[in-house]
């Protein structure tokens, strides 16, 4: 019996152990990965972040306003500071990180007033480094970026705001930043082609359609895919001219037109010559008789006139 008493646990004791179990501890451990400072704590941080920047020392500001930013992102501070850690970046040539932190003052405080700033700020440095790119104009910032990088900066800024006119703008200078890349003119022809299709209200889609029909003509060149690349640059520019027709590009469309025909002419010519030459004479005419219905005069009509007489056949 006294060994059984022994045993027995007095029912006060329990009482603590229980309550010792499961009792909450008045100051939670906070969750990993997460950072809650307190108002003043912040506030304090900002204050400090604020005394550096106007002091002239930017690095030291740049990492106050960052540790601002992050201590606690929801704080009244954080977009002042997110954006003003962005503009610092960009001052120390830093494009790529200011895009980024751009990004998450647009991405995450869509109801600051610094929003629209953001986003302006944002796309204007995107669009000088194109520029730059374009140019090779590259004194003004350190390191060039990758063209893949640049393309990537100019989508993000046309999907941030995918109906405002700086969408139309940021797809067209896609297609410059291609285009002055010889080796990407398929890639340049259908960012421009985007344009006309996506924002064919834009101020940018008569320039871009003019566009296509230069870099098609340009390929025609080259000698690749002669007749088609003519054919689509020929079909391009008339699509302008329907489409745009007061545009100044369309006007310039219309040369481009008479040339890409005064080509076709003189190719089907040479044609004409390659088979007279091998006394196929009447492969030959049929290109002789595109060129004198092709036109009404001139060095070449008389010429393809002659060639069909000396024949024997009609025109």
């Amino acid at each position: 019996m006294i060994g059984l008493r022994r045993a027995l646990i007095h029912p006060g004791w329990c009482f603590c152990l229980l309550t010792a179990c499961t009792s909450t501890p008045e100051t939670e451990l906070p969750i990993a990965g997460t950072h809650h400072g307190s108002d003043h704590d912040i506030q304090s941080l900002y204050a400090r972040a604020q005394a550096a920047d106007q002091s002239g020392k930017s690095k030291k500001a740049l990492s106050l306003y960052e540790d601002t930013a992050n201590l606690n992102p929801h704080s009244s501070v954080a977009p002042a500071a997110r954006f003003r850690q962005a503009q610092l970046l960009e001052q120390r040539d830093k494009l790529d990180k200011a895009f980024e932190t751009y990004q998450m003052v647009i991405t995450l405080y869509q109801a600051s007033s610094l929003y629209a700033k953001a986003r302006d700020n944002q796309a204007k440095l995107a669009h000088a480094v194109a520029d730059g790119q374009i140019t090779d104009n590259l004194l003004w910032f350190k390191t060039p970026l990758d063209i893949r990088k640049i393309v990537s900066m100019l989508e993000t800024v046309r999907d941030n705001a995918p109906r405002a006119p700086s969408a139309a703008k940021a797809q067209h200078a896609i297609g410059r930043t291609y285009e002055s890349k010889k080796s990407k003119t398929n890639e340049a022809i259908t960012a421009y082609q985007e344009v006309v299709d996506n924002y064919p209200r834009s101020l940018y889609a008569p320039e871009a359609q003019y566009k296509i029909g230069q870099l098609l003509m340009m390929g025609a060149s080259k000698g690749n895919q002669d007749n088609s690349n003519l054919d689509r640059a020929q079909h391009a520019f008339e699509d302008l001219r329907q489409s745009y027709p007061n545009s100044k590009p369309a006007a310039d469309a219309a040369a481009k037109i008479a040339e890409i025909r005064s080509r076709e002419i003189q190719r089907n010519f040479d044609i004409g010559e390659f088979y007279f030459k091998k006394n196929q004479t009447n492969s030959a005419a049929v290109y002789y008789r595109e060129v004198v219905r092709k036109t009404s005069g001139g060095s070449l009509h008389d010429r393809a006139k002659a060639r069909l007489q000396s024949i024997g056949t009609s025109e």
